[in-house]
């Protein structure tokens, strides 16, 4: 039962890399189908402590990551997702997906920026940027759940 919550938390995370790269946005049906999975998870598990501090963890993951949004540095969508997919994941596996999150996201941002670059250099020194671009995050936070899904101690061994 826990692996087929694994992977369909899994395939929500992958619709969430579609929306992001596609519209920049994830829509609130997939933080909610993740925190479904992790409801179906801890009930399976009836680990009521660890779901706790799950749901402490995602709470202090949405706290500090709205405020990043009140900032404009990610979007609404990445909040939401991030929270949920900590609170699928439990408290012990939080910094692990944390630091591969920020990790993962650093590197998306270099991409995009050599991509800018050679962009603008392909379409002359004098061109200037159409609009300001925007960071799919929400890529970093699903490959980072993915990945500590899999590579984590097995998807719920965490």
């Amino acid at each position: 039962m826990l692996v087929l919550v694994s992977a369909a938390a899994t395939v929500v995370f992958l619709v969430a890399c579609y929306y992001d790269i596609r519209h920049r946005s994830i829509p609130n049906s997939l933080p909610v189908a993740v925190t479904g999975a992790a409801l179906v998870k801890w009930l399976v598990l009836a680990q009521l402590a660890a779901a706790l501090w799950a749901a402490a963890a995602a709470a202090i993951v949405f706290a500090v990551t709205a405020i990043l949004f009140t900032q404009g540095w990610i979007g609404g969508g990445d909040v939401k997702l991030a929270a949920a997919a900590v609170f699928l994941l439990g408290a012990p596996a939080a910094p692990h997906f944390l630091l591969l999150m920020a990790l993962l996201g650093g590197v998306i941002a270099i991409a995009m920026l050599v991509g800018m670059a050679v962009a603008r250099h392909r379409a002359g020194n004098g061109a200037a940027a159409a609009e300001k671009p925007t960071l799919p995050y929400g890529v970093a936070i699903a490959v980072a759940a993915i990945a500590t899904i899999a590579f984590d101690g097995g998807p719920w061994t965490m």
